[in-house]
């Protein structure tokens, strides 16, 4: 029984890094079309952008080193989702551009990718429970 109370402190800060991943991502995509939209600041907005991309690099590597085996499974399987739903998505586009379609800008498909991750993480930690 003592072992219960470090997995509840682990299974806190692990869910807090994965908090601050998103908060990161979010940040940095912020950045990209307030830069986009105010000119002005297109340097600084870019620099934040870039730090706030580097930052959830660095919790999601904090995230995924936490994990334990069951844990590192369900990341496979929404890691594999993520792919494949990408991959299928980007298949579509190019499809579709060859009867006049515009494509997706290129921030477009790492943003589905980590909407595809979290969506995958989701379905498969409801299954693993």
């Amino acid at each position: 029984m003592p072992q219960q109370p470090f997995r509840v402190e682990l299974g806190d800060r692990r869910r807090s890094t994965l908090q601050y991943f998103y908060i990161g991502v979010a940040s940095s995509a912020l950045a990209v079309v307030l830069a986009q939209k105010l000119p002005s600041f297109h340097s600084p907005l870019l620099a934040a952008a870039i730090l706030g991309a580097g930052l959830a690099i660095l919790f999601l590597v904090s995230y995924l080193r936490s994990n334990d085996e069951r844990e590192q499974q369900i990341n496979y399987r929404a890691l594999t989702f993520a792919f494949t739903g990408t991959l299928v998505f980007s298949a579509l586009v190019g499809f579709l551009q060859v009867f006049g379609f515009h494509s997706v800008p290129w921030l477009g498909i790492p943003a589905l990718m980590i909407c595809l991750w979290s969506l995958g993480l989701i379905l498969y930690s409801w299954r693993y429970r």
